[in-house]
C-alpha cells in the first residue's frame, strides 16, 4: 500500500518501525496531542474508504489510549473514542499531505515504561489510476 504517515507536513519524516511516532508522559499520566499527515506516495494509485485505526496486537491491549481526530482548519476536530477508527476522504492525488490528529492519554503508572506495541493501521481500497 502506498498510503503512508508522516510526522511533518513536508512528508520527509515518514513513520516506520524504525521511525515510530513517539510521545512522552510523566508516570502520573497525561494527554499529549500530535498532528500527523497521511499521504499517497504513488501517482499510479488512488484510495477509497480510507481509515486509520489504533491497534495493539500484543497483550495487554492499550489501543484505547489513542484517540484520533480529523483536522479542522489546522486544529484538532472532535476526537473519537479511544481506539476508534478515523474515516478519511478518498485520496486520488499523490504526495499531498492530509492532516489528522492523534491524542495519547496514559494512566498513572508505578514506574517508567516504554510502550512500543501500539500502532496506527492504515487501510483503504487501492485502485490503479
Amino acid at each position: 500500500m502506498a498510503l503512508k504517515i508522516s510526522k511533518n507536513v513536508g512528508l520527509t519524516d515518514i513513520v516506520s518501525d524504525t521511525n515510530p511516532i513517539t510521545t512522552e508522559h510523566p508516570i502520573t499520566g497525561s494527554a499529549v496531542t500530535v498532528q500527523l499527515w497521511l499521504f499517497n506516495d504513488q501517482a499510479t494509485k488512488r484510495y477509497d474508504t480510507v481509515s486509520i485505526k489504533p491497534t495493539d496486537i500484543v497483550s495487554t491491549d492499550e489501543s484505547s489510549w489513542v484517540q484520533l481526530a480529523p483536522d479542522n482548519a489546522g486544529l484538532a476536530g472532535t476526537f473519537l473514542a479511544g481506539g476508534a477508527a478515523l474515516a478519511l476522504a478518498n485520496i486520488s492525488d499523490s504526495n499531498v499531505a492530509k492532516p489528522f490528529w492523534m491524542k495519547v492519554t496514559t494512566p498513572a503508572v508505578g514506574d517508567t515504561q516504554n510502550k512500543t506495541d501500539i500502532k496506527l493501521t492504515v487501510s483503504g481500497k487501492e485502485y490503479a489510476v
